[in-house]
C-alpha cells in the first residue's frame, strides 16, 4: 500500500472513530460522501488535529489511548444499563470483582461480577449507587442508571384510566391572549385555555418551547434559540398563578393604561412588553421579599433556590452579568467573567445580590405557575395535561454555554445538509452537546435538561430527535453545506430518555421529519417514542393517505409551526409570502407552484370527501376530521387550524421579513374557548377519537 493510501486509511479510521459520518443518503436517495479535506477540517475543529500524516497518527494514537477499556480502579462517573439485562463493566479484567449495589429504594444487593465481568440483571429502574471492591481492598463508587425497555407511552396513559385514542391541541404560548396581560401570552392564559379544552374532553395541550431566553436582550425571542434549556422564559410568568388577586392588582396598577394598550396589539412588541412585564414583576418581588404577610411565599422561594443549587445560581448570575456587560456574547467578555467559577464572578455576584435574587424569583414564578397549570389541567380531566417542547440546541452566547462550556460544542452550529428543499443546507444558529462532553460529565447536562422539560408536564416533544443519533454540525464562519454529520451515543441517550419518562410518567414525542437515516424510526419506536405524522407529508406517491392507512406509533397533526395552516395552504398564503420575499428555489415559478398546489388541493379534497371548490372553513373541518379519524394513539391539532387562521407562526428562511414568533390570537382565552366554531370542531374531534358521550360541556 502506498504512503498516500496509508494516510487516507488512517484519516478515515480517525474520522470514523471520532464519530464523523463519511457516507450518508441524501433526501433524494443519492449517496453523499465527506471528502478528505472536510474530514481534516472537522477533525481539527473537534480537537483532533489532522492536517497531515503526522498529526493524523498522533491524534489516532491519542484517541486509542483515550477510548481503551478502563483499568481498575477507574470508571466513568455514570454507567448506563438496561433493566433485566446483565451489564458488562467497561473494565479490563473485571471478572470476580465484588460489588454492592444500593438501590434508590434503600435495598442493597451484593455479590461478584461473573466470569465475563458482568453485573447480574437488575430489575429496579433508577439511579443506584454501585460500589466495586478489588482484591487488595480498593473501592470505587459510581452511579448506575438502570433504564426501562421503553418510555411511558399513550398505552400506559390509557391503562391508568384514559379512554380510547388520545387527542389534544398544540399552541404557541406567546400567542395566547387574556385581559390584563402585558402583550405576551402567559401561564394564566394557558391555564384558562386548558380549562376550556378540558371541558371539551381534550387530553393534552402541547406548548411551544418555554426555555429561558435573554432577559437583557428581548430582541432575541425565537423559542428555538434559547439561552438555556435548563430554565424558563420568565416573560411567560403570570403573577395570577401564584399570588392573590389583591397583590396582583396592586402590582399592575401603575401600568394599567399601558397594559390595556399592549394586550390589544395584534403583534408582540417584545422589547416594549418585556419592559412592562419587568416593571410589574420588580414591584412584586420587593413586596414579597419585604412584607411580613408574605412570609409563606418567601419560604417557598427560598426552598426553590436551595433545590435549584449551583445551576440556578449560575444562570441567574449570567443574566445579571449580561445585562451589565457591553458585549452580549460572553465569549468576548473579559477572561475573568468567562469563567463562572472565578473569584471575579463571585465578587460580582456579591455586589449584585438583589439582581441575582430577582432573576431567581422570576424562575420560581415560572416553575410554580407551570406546576399549577399542569395540576389544574389534570384535575379538570386531562389524561396527559401539558406537553413541553425541547429545542434542539442553545444559543452559544447564552447562559447554558457559559455555565457548562465543557458539555457543549460552542464552535459549531447545528443545521441540516443540502436537500431538495434547501439547496445550500440550513444553519439553525444553535450549539449542541458534545458527545465526549456528555460522557465525561456523566450526562449531567442532558439529564438536567430532560428533567426541566418533564418537570411540570405529562409529555415532552423532542425537536429534531434525529440529533440523538447524528447531528449536522457546521464550523462557525462556514456555510451550511460545509458541515458534516457527527455521531452521538444514541443508545445511552434513549436509555436516559426512557428512564426519565417513566420517573415523570410522561410520554415522549420525537420530531422525526427531514432526512431520516435507515433504521432510526424503528429504534425510536422500539423505545416507545412517538414519531410525528404531518398531513402534508403522509402520502402514497402524490396522493394523501386515507386516514385508516396512517402508520401506528406516531402522533397525527395537520401542520407544524414551520408549515402553512390548512386555510393558508388552501388559499396559497404560503406561496404569497415566498413570492413576496423572493424565497422561491432555483427554477421555481409562481405559475408552476400554483398549478401543483391546485393538483394537491384536488388530492386533499378527494381524500377528505369534499368539493375542490370548498370554502376554506369547510376544508379546515374536513382536514381536522381526517386527522381525528386516524388510528394513531395521539392526535394534536394546532390551535391556528382549529380557528381556521391563514397565517403560520414561523416562515423558515426569514428573520424580520415575516413576523415570526409575534402573532397573537384574535381573542382573549375566556372568549375564544366559547366560540361556536371552535367548540363544534372540538366536539367533532372528540367523537372521532372514540370519546362520544364523555364530554363535560355542551359543544354542538
Amino acid at each position: 500500500m502506498s504512503a498516500h493510501a496509508t494516510e487516507d486509511a488512517s484519516l478515515r479510521t480517525l474520522a470514523e472513530a471520532v464519530g464523523l459520518v463519511l457516507e450518508w443518503e441524501a433526501s433524494d436517495g443519492s449517496t453523499c460522501t465527506l471528502d478528505a479535506a472536510r474530514q481534516r477540517e472537522m477533525l481539527t475543529r473537534l480537537g483532533w488535529p489532522a492536517a497531515d500524516a503526522v498529526e493524523v497518527s498522533e491524534s489516532l494514537a491519542r484517541w486509542r489511548a483515550q477510548s481503551a477499556p478502563y483499568t481498575w480502579p477507574a470508571l466513568p462517573s455514570l454507567l448506563i444499563a438496561d433493566a433485566d439485562v446483565a451489564f458488562p463493566l467497561p473494565l479490563v479484567q473485571a471478572a470476580g470483582l465484588g460489588f454492592t449495589l444500593r438501590l434508590e429504594s434503600g435495598e442493597t444487593l451484593g455479590g461478584e461480577l461473573d466470569a465475563a465481568g458482568c453485573l447480574p440483571p437488575i430489575d429496579a429502574c433508577g439511579y443506584h449507587r454501585l460500589t466495586l471492591s478489588g482484591s487488595s481492598g480498593e473501592r470505587l463508587t459510581r452511579t448506575l442508571a438502570v433504564a426501562p425497555a421503553r418510555c411511558f407511552t399513550p398505552a400506559d396513559v390509557r391503562a391508568e384510566g384514559a379512554a380510547a385514542r388520545l387527542w389534544g391541541v398544540a399552541v404557541q404560548l406567546y400567542s395566547l391572549r387574556r385581559e390584563g396581560d402585558t402583550g405576551i401570552g402567559d401561564l394564566q392564559a394557558l391555564d384558562e385555555l386548558c380549562a376550556g379544552l378540558a371541558e371539551q374532553g381534550a387530553d393534552a395541550v402541547a406548548v411551544s418551547p418555554i426555555h429561558a431566553l435573554f432577559a437583557a436582550d428581548p430582541q432575541r425571542y425565537s423559542p428555538y434559540a434559547p439561552s438555556s434549556r435548563l430554565f424558563y422564559n420568565v416573560w411567560h410568568a403570570a403573577p395570577e398563578c401564584v399570588f392573590d388577586a389583591a397583590t396582583v392588582a396592586w402590582a399592575a396598577a401603575p401600568d394599567r393604561a399601558a397594559l390595556a394598550q399592549r394586550s390589544q396589539a395584534a403583534l408582540i412588541d417584545w422589547p416594549a412588553s418585556v419592559a412592562l412585564k419587568q416593571a410589574q414583576l420588580e414591584r412584586l418581588y420587593h413586596h414579597v421579599m419585604e412584607a411580613e404577610e408574605t412570609q409563606h411565599w418567601q419560604a417557598q422561594f427560598e426552598a426553590f433556590c436551595e433545590q435549584g443549587g449551583e445551576a440556578l445560581e449560575r444562570h441567574c448570575r449570567f443574566e445579571v452579568l449580561q445585562a451589565e456587560a457591553q458585549e452580549r456574547d460572553w465569549r468576548h467578555w473579559p477572561s475573568a467573567w468567562r469563567d463562572p467559577r472565578s473569584a471575579e464572578v463571585e465578587a460580582f455576584a456579591d455586589s449584585h445580590v438583589e439582581a441575582v435574587r430577582f432573576a431567581a424569583f422570576l424562575q420560581w414564578l415560572m416553575a410554580a405557575g407551570l406546576e399549577r397549570v399542569q395540576q389544574r389541567a389534570c384535575e379538570a380531566g386531562m389524561a396527559i395535561g401539558l406537553i413541553a417542547d425541547l429545542a434542539v440546541g442553545v444559543d452559544p452566547c447564552g447562559s447554558q454555554a457559559w455555565s457548562f462550556p465543557g458539555e457543549l460544542l460552542t464552535e459549531f452550529s447545528v443545521g441540516a445538509p443540502p436537500d431538495a428543499f434547501n439547496a445550500r443546507g440550513q444553519d439553525w444558529g444553535v450549539a449542541a452537546f458534545s458527545p465526549s462532553g456528555l460522557v465525561h460529565s456523566g450526562y449531567q447536562g442532558f439529564i438536567a435538561m430532560l428533567r426541566a422539560g418533564f418537570a411540570h408536564a405529562g409529555g415532552l416533544r423532542i425537536d429534531h430527535i434525529l440529533g440523538l443519533s447524528r447531528l449536522w454540525l457546521i464550523p462557525q464562519g462556514e456555510p451550511a453545506d460545509h458541515g458534516a454529520y457527527l455521531r452521538f451515543p444514541l443508545d445511552d441517550l434513549l436509555r436516559l430518555v426512557s428512564l426519565e419518562s417513566w420517573r415523570h410518567r410522561a410520554i415522549v414525542i420525537g420530531e422525526d421529519l427531514g432526512t431520516v437515516e435507515a433504521g432510526l424510526r424503528d429504534k425510536l419506536a422500539s423505545r416507545g417514542v412517538l414519531g410525528i405524522g404531518v398531513l402534508w407529508f403522509e402520502r402514497d406517491g402524490d396522493d394523501f393517505l386515507a386516514a385508516s392507512a396512517w402508520r401506528q406509533g406516531v402522533l397525527a397533526t395537520t401542520t407544524t409551526h414551520d408549515l402553512p395552516t390548512v386555510a393558508g395552504w388552501w388559499q396559497g398564503r404560503d406561496l404569497d409570502w415566498r413570492e413576496r420575499l423572493g424565497l422561491f428555489g432555483e427554477g421555481e415559478t409562481r405559475a408552476a407552484l400554483d398549478a401543483e398546489r391546485q393538483r394537491d388541493r384536488a388530492r386533499l379534497a378527494a381524500v377528505c370527501g369534499i368539493a375542490e371548490t370548498a370554502a376554506p372553513a369547510t376544508v379546515v373541518d374536513a382536514a381536522l376530521g381526517h386527522i381525528a379519524a386516524t388510528p394513531t394513539p395521539l392526535a394534536l391539532l394546532p390551535l391556528e387550524d382549529l380557528l381556521a387562521l391563514t397565517e403560520q407562526p414561523n416562515l423558515p428562511g426569514t428573520v424580520d421579513e415575516h413576523p415570526n414568533w409575534r402573532r397573537r390570537l384574535p381573542l382573549p382565552m375566556a372568549q375564544l374557548v366559547t366560540q361556536d366554531a371552535l367548540r363544534r370542531r372540538l366536539a367533532q374531534i372528540h367523537d372521532l377519537r372514540g370519546h362520544a358521550g364523555s364530554r363535560q360541556g355542551v359543544s354542538s
